[in-house]
């Protein structure tokens, strides 16, 4: 088995067509069914069922597929490394940020990288923890920053920062005043919940609510902090997650973000156990270290406190 065995093969998983897979790999078609029956061979597996509109690729086929993208990408990041080892970083890295996060530093990290390491093509992966917990997993993103706690063998995370999970409501709300609020606040208000259950803010409310021993209130449950907002700003009801989400709406005073007492999102700084990293991968890890510190201290960053270093860095609240 090699990596040109490899790619044919990830092309005509992808295409389930010797035809359409051998265009796309600009070779004959008798050279890919040769290729990909050798490789068949050797795993002592079938990995697809020939019919007559093309090629469905078996159960064995899907897990190799997966196998395969990670060996066929890391192998391009090697090859890169040993092209730079005397240069600039330079070649593919993939970071998955959780929606909140990457609304506020995907435009600085990309300015960043572009003044001081032009020759990284970086990818954002935007999700919810738990599938960027998956996507390391699988080798489909190289660093991510999630929420805590952090409880998978399979992945090494550091304590990076915290931020002050807020209530958020109009901006002439009078009732909750400039903060912080006990969670006792909530208690009849119309919640509009983000985000999926048991994870990230949802997670942090849900424990703080249960001290209440009575149930918050909730109208709709929404994944996007964006459709959240939108529906306090028609007056549905108040909201609860970290002020960053609605800078610009606190700015244009649309908005207030109220600090809530006793609830914080933590997260990590993560990467997967067992899986080397790339050079261009380590100094994205720095860079997000360094800009996420920067940020903090000069103000950019409110309601969040850097705790991954000796010193705990943190800002005043909104």
């Amino acid at each position: 088995m090699d990596l040109r065995q490899l790619r044919y093969f990830v092309a005509l998983a992808t295409q389930r067509s010797f035809g359409r897979a051998a265009a796309v790999l600009r070779i004959a078609q008798p050279a890919l069914s040769r290729q990909i029956k050798l490789l068949e061979e050797e795993l002592g597996v079938q990995l697809f069922d020939r019919h007559v509109r093309g090629a469905a690729p078996t159960a064995e086929a899907l897990l190799l597929l997966e196998r395969a993208t990670f060996l066929l990408r890391y192998a391009e990041q090697v090859k890169m490394e040993m092209l730079a080892i005397r240069q600039v970083p330079k070649g593919p890295v993939s970071l998955g940020l959780p929606p909140s996060v990457a609304q506020i530093i995907s435009g600085p990290l990309l300015r960043c990288l572009a003044d001081r390491f032009p020759d990284i093509r970086l990818r954002i992966s935007e999700n919810f923890s738990p599938t960027l917990e998956d996507q390391l997993t699988h080798g489909h993103i190289d660093l991510a920053i999630i929420n805590g706690p952090i409880s998978l063998p399979h992945i090494e995370a550091e304590p990076f920062f915290r931020e002050a999970i807020c209530v958020i409501a109009p901006a002439g709300e009078r009732s909750i005043g400039e903060g912080p609020v006990p969670i006792e606040v909530l208690e009849g208000v119309p919640l509009i919940l983000t985000g999926i259950a048991k994870s990230g803010v949802r997670r942090e409310l849900e424990i703080a609510a249960s001290r209440l021993k009575r149930a918050l209130n909730v109208v709709v449950e929404v994944e996007s902090i964006v459709v959240a907002k939108k529906l306090v700003l028609d007056g549905v009801g108040w909201t609860v997650h970290v002020a960053t989400t609605v800078a610009d709406e606190i700015a244009a005073g649309k908005l207030k973000a109220v600090v809530l007492e006793g609830c914080q999102l933590e997260r990590a700084l993560a990467t997967c156990v067992g899986r080397p990293q790339s050079r261009t991968a380590h100094v994205l890890t720095e860079t997000v270290r360094n800009l996420v510190h920067t940020m903090v201290l000069n103000g950019d960053w409110k309601n969040c406190e850097v705790v991954d270093g000796p010193a705990i860095v943190s800002t005043e609240h909104h």
